[in-house]
């Protein structure tokens, strides 16, 4: 195996790891702010908060997202093997990869946009220990008090998206979309159709307890 068909190995594993967030979060984001195109769908964000099933979902969403973000973002080669920060350092000169001459500036502008992401992987890293070490089941309380907000995980999911976006393009010679499989108006859609259907059922009790 040549040196880039070994990056592209390291690729497939980090690129799972990015599916897995990515569709994670396109969940997540919805189930805490159910929007109808532009605005707030207030009733949809009711009956979230109140179900058992979607409350827990959006938490368990934003587990998967903070664990895969973690492994990508943790700045250890022992037990992080695949994180981006070692991939670079594997790309510059001197390193493993040395010899698919990607060129410092390059390697240099996305070490600067890691950087500017700082608080946010330090963040992700100490609610990565919060969620192993939860234990009760007020799921609601581990996003609400978190120093990480969602549109702080989006800036940051989209720095390491277009980090590996860019090393797809200059060593492969390829544009490799990143996007979830599911959009949110999936899921959306399926709690539409449940409030719908309450909503009819209720009719229907209320019709009968009047004809009555």
């Amino acid at each position: 195996m040549n040196k880039k068909e070994q990056l592209k190995s390291d690729l497939d594993k980090i690129t799972k790891s990015i599916h897995t967030f990515l569709q994670s979060f396109e969940y997540c984001f919805y189930l805490n702010f159910p929007k109808s195109e532009e605005s707030l769908d207030e009733k949809h964000l009711i009956y979230i908060t109140k179900s058992g099933f979607f409350s827990f979902a959006r938490y368990a969403f934003w587990r998967v997202t903070i664990l895969e973000l973690h492994k990508l973002l943790n700045d250890n080669k022992e037990t992080d093997k695949f994180n981006i920060h070692h991939l670079i350092r594997k790309l510059r000169p001197g390193g493993f990869y040395q010899s698919l001459k990607v060129s410092e500036s390059k390697i240099d502008e996305w070490q600067f946009e890691l950087e500017k992401q700082k608080k946010s992987i330090k963040e992700v890293s100490k609610l990565r220990l919060k969620l192993y070490a939860h234990t009760d089941n007020d799921y609601k309380n581990v996003i609400d008090n978190s120093d990480l907000t969602l549109s702080a995980t989006e800036e940051l999911i989209n720095v390491i998206i277009n980090i590996i976006f860019d090393i797809y393009q200059i060593i492969f010679d390829t544009h490799y979309i990143f996007k979830p499989i599911h959009k949110k108006e999936t899921l959306r859609k399926i709690i539409n159709d449940i409030i719908s259907k309450r909503e009819s059922e209720r009719n229907k009790i209320m019709e009968k307890f009047k004809r009555n």
